[in-house]
């Protein structure tokens, strides 16, 4: 059981961006937390607004162009895919093509994923390391992308907290 039952009161805030290293490369930014491994802290991540930098017809330049962005515990793999184990928020931007061509409309950022209704009001994670991640696919150009991350933290136990890295975690060679 934790230490201390109860989180933070009041919400915590951290930023991280990413530009695509290359059009259409999973790029990964890593976010700097400040924890260490062994400080037996968790965060409860609330909610996520997202900034994704380009979204118009220039960047998205036909149907089915598609950016794939969210965060993860891992940078260690090669596509991204909602699959994918050590992906904690999956989320995919996508142009679909209606009507007329040279039609308009608006487009309300940001991109918010509200995570409080979950149990324990969110999604629990260890704070260290967590990677802001996107990749493109068929884009025009390299994408900008960043996340408003809103978080509680909770104090664990040696024994909760060694299950929640391993909860995390995914051993691969």
């Amino acid at each position: 059981m934790a230490e201390k039952a109860r989180p933070d009161k009041y919400a915590n805030y951290a930023i991280a961006s990413l530009t695509e290293s290359a059009a259409n490369t999973l790029t990964f930014k890593k976010l700097e937390t400040g924890f260490s491994l062994f400080e037996k802290v968790a965060w409860i991540i609330n909610r996520i607004e997202y900034w994704v930098q380009s979204v118009h017809a220039t960047m998205f330049n036909g149907g089915d162009d598609t950016f794939y962005y969210g965060m993860s515990v891992s940078a260690s793999f090669a596509t991204a895919l909602i699959t994918e184990a050590t992906i904690i928020d999956y989320n995919a931007l996508s142009r679909e093509d209606i009507g007329t061509a040279a039609s308009g409309f608006f487009i309300h950022r940001p991109f918010v994923k509200d995570f409080s209704t979950l149990p324990g009001g969110g999604i629990l994670v260890p704070p260290s390391p967590l990677y802001l991640y996107g990749v493109g696919s068929s884009l025009n150009s390299a994408q900008s992308l960043s996340a408003r991350i809103h978080y509680t933290m909770l104090s664990l136990s040696a024994e909760d907290y060694i299950e929640l890295e391993n909860a995390r975690r995914i051993l691969s060679s």
